[in-house]
């Protein structure tokens, strides 16, 4: 797909009537997954669960670049929690029998980073859910007519060219 299309869709997702649920289900998914790395597996199925699920994909991507931005500050806290889920002694045999099969430990289970993101991501989801959806229901009534109503929004969908590109490219 070339960045045109994305681009189209992007602001299609954003300016449509999206439900709240699926605005506040788009923001935890992309919560979740800004706090990953993503060179791991783990991000990469999150994305795909991301994108084969019926949330507002705009809102998610965004949410993951925000909280991307934010990890920095984030590791501070996800570093030492994966840290002491890796080193409990009680679960040694479960992640040694993890990093012992064959694709496991690609998924970066054993970063403590990936995995303290997981568990404060779990911990979280829930109520970036909940104000996820709180967001959706006052975007709904106030920000989407304006960003509808923008210049910019205006221009790209009044835009001749795109519109010759997209009937010459179908």
């Amino acid at each position: 797909m070339n960045p045109l299309a994305i681009l189209r869709k992007f602001i299609k997702g954003l300016t449509s009537d999206t439900a709240p649920a699926q605005i506040g289900a788009g923001i935890a998914l992309g919560f979740l997954l800004g706090l990953m790395p993503k060179a791991t597996l783990t991000a990469q199925i999150l994305l795909i669960a991301v994108m084969a699920s019926r949330v507002n994909i705009p809102m998610a991507m965004l949410t993951a670049l925000g909280v991307s931005l934010l990890n920095p500050l984030l590791d501070k806290v996800t570093d030492p929690i994966g840290y002491a889920i890796l080193t409990a002694q009680s679960l040694r045999p479960l992640w040694t029998r993890l990093y012992n099969m064959p694709i496991v430990p690609w998924t970066g289970f054993n970063d403590t980073v990936v995995t303290g993101g997981l568990a404060f991501g779990a911990a979280l989801l829930a109520p970036v859910y909940l104000a996820g959806r709180r967001f959706g229901v006052l975007y709904n009534e106030r920000f989407r007519d304006r960003l509808i109503g923008s210049r910019a929004i205006k221009a790209v969908k009044a835009s001749w060219l795109l519109d010759w590109y997209f009937k010459e490219g179908a």
